[in-house]
């Protein structure tokens, strides 16, 4: 008798007893009652039921091995470790803060790096912090600065001696690329690796798992210096919102530290004249699956237009970006790339954003390249059209499921650079919401094409409500 064989595709629990039932008849003529009442039958499907859960999570292990397939977190964080790419925490908003004394003042006034300053909303309250210094020369009454989202928070602890020592920071929130640590008073500079680190590299490493817990570690003596024993560890860093960080204009208006100038205190207002933006949520699952492998491709360099945007929309605070247009004379020698960059949560992107992604690019691109940024530009769309509903269906249910279907096709995250609006797609939607009978559009009359450097978003809606007969 020639030995039967089990499928390896057919792994779940029904697949499985019906192969073991098929197999009985080749092990024994005596066995011949198959009833669910069958002790043998009843033995058979408790294997069965441990077969396919044994199956279930043999597959998810092997699921988890695969970037395109991992569901846990900490899986996608060790792959994606594998080639260099970290997976980026909450992105703090930035934005403008301008500060305005009552008077002129017959001496400089500092505002320092570091100045809190809070929007007060009627769901809470946002804090902000300044970047760097910003000065008011006497005589004037006005200054501008660059500011973050987040609180300022720090943890000291103490050096161990030992060669890689780890820390566990207590924030769950940190914002991306605010970590700075401070060692006996010396700043000591993040690294993504120890492997090019001198015995004596100040170097520290940070790590953010799935639970958004941050641990820091330092060298061995070989690779990164070791921290003395009983020395003072500073870590200081920004705890951030992420995307509720994204703010209209005009919404700070506290400064929560007082400022002195010879020892008197100061009346000092501020406002943020633009919107803060460029906040964002620590990193989904679906941008790590399709970012990392691009960057891969890129070597981190570059060269290519598609690299360009590939590392733009990579940077922390930037969703979109799209190469409008280049200078590729060949007598010259001298390129130009122009690029438009959209924020995370839409708008436009804050100067600090655009100055740090501009120095990020500079450290990666060709020394003939020159790199110019620009904002994006928002196509408005108006919708119009004569909505026929079911006579059953109230008609105000049935514009407000229309407007939020609306609202859902042009959010931020669903439409990109120079994406065609679609004249079928438009109809299909307004037809397709339940309550809707048939419709006649009378805006727009057929597909719109998107220019370069622009984003379709939703423009004026003109809904005229009847009843189909």
């Amino acid at each position: 008798m020639g030995r039967a064989q089990l499928s390896y595709t057919t792994k779940d629990y029904a697949s499985i007893r019906q192969e073991l039932l098929d197999r009985v008849p080749q092990l024994t003529d005596r066995w011949t009652d198959f009833n669910a009442s069958d002790l043998g039958v009843v033995l058979l499907e408790l294997f069965c039921g441990i077969g396919d859960m044994l199956a279930y999570y043999l597959d998810a292990q092997a699921a988890e091995a695969f970037l395109p397939t991992a569901r846990q977190r900490q899986s996608i964080l060790n792959l994606c470790k594998l080639i260099d790419y970290r997976l980026a925490t909450p992105v703090a908003a930035s934005t403008t803060l301008r500060f305005t004394l009552p008077t002129a003042l017959n001496q400089d006034l500092l505002i320092p790096a570091g100045t809190p300053c809070r929007a007060l909303l009627d769901e809470g309250q946002v804090d902000f912090e300044t970047i760097e210094d910003a000065l008011i020369p006497r005589g004037s009454v006005q200054i501008e600065t660059s500011a973050r989202q987040g609180v300022r928070k720090r943890e000291t602890f103490t050096g161990s001696g030992a060669p890689w020592q780890r820390l566990t920071l207590p924030g769950k929130a940190i914002a991306q690329g605010t970590l700075s640590v401070r060692v006996n008073g010396s700043a000591w500079q993040e690294i993504l690796h120890f492997q090019e680190s001198d015995p004596d590299s100040p170097h520290f490493l940070s790590e953010t798992d799935h639970l958004d817990t941050t641990t820091l570690s330092f060298g061995d003596g070989r690779h990164g210096a070791i921290p003395a024993s009983g020395i003072a560890i500073e870590a200081s860093w920004l705890e951030t919102l992420g995307a509720e960080g994204n703010l209209g204009p005009n919404r700070v208006t506290q400064v929560l530290t007082p400022i002195y100038l010879g020892g008197s205190r100061i009346r000092l207002s501020v406002t943020n004249p633009i919107a803060a933006s460029g906040g964002s949520d620590r990193e989904t699952y679906d941008h790590a699956r399709a970012q990392a492998p691009a960057e891969l491709r890129t070597l981190w360099k570059a060269v290519t237009q598609e690299d360009y945007r590939t590392l733009a929309e990579g940077f922390p605070g930037v969703a979109k970006a799209q190469i409008l247009d280049t200078n590729d004379c060949t007598n010259i020698r001298y390129y130009n790339v122009h690029m438009a960059i959209a924020p995370c949560g839409g708008g436009i992107a804050s100067p600090v954003l655009k100055r740090d992604l501009a120095s990020f690019l500079e450290e990666r691109k060709v020394v003939t390249v020159e790199i110019r940024l620009f904002d994006p530009i928002y196509r408005a769309i108006p919708i119009g059209a004569e909505v026929y509903t079911w006579p059953t269906e109230q008609p105000d249910q049935v514009r407000s499921r229309l407007e939020q279907a609306l609202r859902d096709f042009f959010d931020f995250e669903r439409v990109s650079f120079g994406q065609t609006v679609h004249f079928s797609d438009l109809v299909a939607l307004l037809d397709g919401t339940p309550g809707v009978s048939h419709v006649r559009m009378t805006s727009p009359d057929g597909d719109i094409a998107v220019g370069r450097g622009e984003i379709p978003v939703l423009g004026e809606v003109h809904l005229e409500m009847k009843r189909a007969q």
